[in-house]
């Protein structure tokens, strides 16, 4: 990989896309942390995503990210160039067929598919992701996960049916460096009052704790992390700006004078910690972009 390319030349090769130069990552992650990336991109559409991908590939580091609700970006930034999805969030309907793109918000595909008396996806109300981020990390929660409704998956490579994605716990093999064009999403006809109520009773459910986070750090692989972390005692310790949550122990909250390397540090701190007293080894469900050591 050729990483002297004078990052200046982006515009000239991505032709016609948005490119920001020296661009600050704090606005594209929830937690408001890390340095600047060489260039950010803002494709438009998925087609635009494809190009900027296959433009890039093998030319120089990149790394693509949608709304940033599970990445921990360096202070440092990262030697790079990142693709933004936020502007790739088109969502059609078809029947009991709904199309996203990679970057619209889960959010807004509940409301598409609750709006047309459709149900399936109810139980991922309130996670904090993009259609993207939450098939390449099988997002879910309550036993349920996105992966049962998921009929097919674009790429830039190619179209992957669901026994093709290779969806585990947490995983796909979407981690391993495709990047997730759009999905299709097989969904079920319901009673417009049967899919608030299902919605409704999931709120209730999900009570995410106050202030800046990622949502749940450690995966609960066999185990709930969160009431792990609590019995060895570490309920509202903090590092620097980061601070594991009095409300629920697998959560770190940021303050606004929180660094990358404080949240960085209580996790390190915190595997270490359960490690010793469970014998547990926690692993995250956050993402790291940049260097950290």
């Amino acid at each position: 990989m050729n990483n002297n390319i004078n990052y200046q030349d982006l515009t000239s090769i991505l032709l016609g896309l948005d490119v920001k130069y020296d661009y600050s990552l704090k606005s594209l992650n929830r937690y408001g942390t890390g340095g600047n990336a060489k260039a950010v991109v803002f494709p438009s559409s998925s087609e635009e995503l494809k190009y900027a991908v296959n433009t890039l590939k093998g030319k120089v580091p990149y790394c693509v990210i949608g709304g940033g609700s599970n990445l921990l970006v360096s202070d440092k930034g990262f030697d790079g160039v990142v693709i933004s999805t936020l502007k790739v969030n088109r969502i059609d309907l078809k029947g009991n067929l709904l199309t996203a793109d990679c970057g619209a918000k889960m959010g807004a595909v509940i409301k598409e598919m609750q709006d047309n008396c459709f149900s399936g996806l109810e139980f991922s109300i309130g996670i904090p992701a993009t259609v993207g981020g939450a098939v390449a990390m099988n997002a879910g929660c309550y036993g349920k996960s996105v992966s049962e409704t998921v009929k097919y998956v674009v790429t830039e490579t190619g179209v992957y049916t669901n026994s093709e994605c290779e969806f585990g716990y947490r995983t796909s093999r979407f981690l391993k460096g495709e990047t997730i064009l759009k999905v299709c999403f097989s969904l079920e006809p319901s009673e417009e009052d049967v899919i608030e109520e299902k919605i409704k009773s999931y709120k209730g459910f999900r009570k995410n704790p106050k202030g800046k986070s990622c949502g749940s750090v450690f995966k609960n692989d066999g185990y709930f992390a969160g009431k792990i972390i609590d019995e060895v005692g570490l309920k509202g310790y903090a590092i620097g700006g980061a601070r594991i949550s009095s409300e629920h122990a697998n959560f770190i909250i940021a303050s606004d004078n929180c660094s990358a390397l404080d949240i960085y540090k209580l996790i390190k701190y915190v595997k270490e910690k359960v490690y010793v007293k469970k014998q547990i080894e926690l692993l995250e469900e956050i993402v790291y972009l940049g260097e950290f050591e």
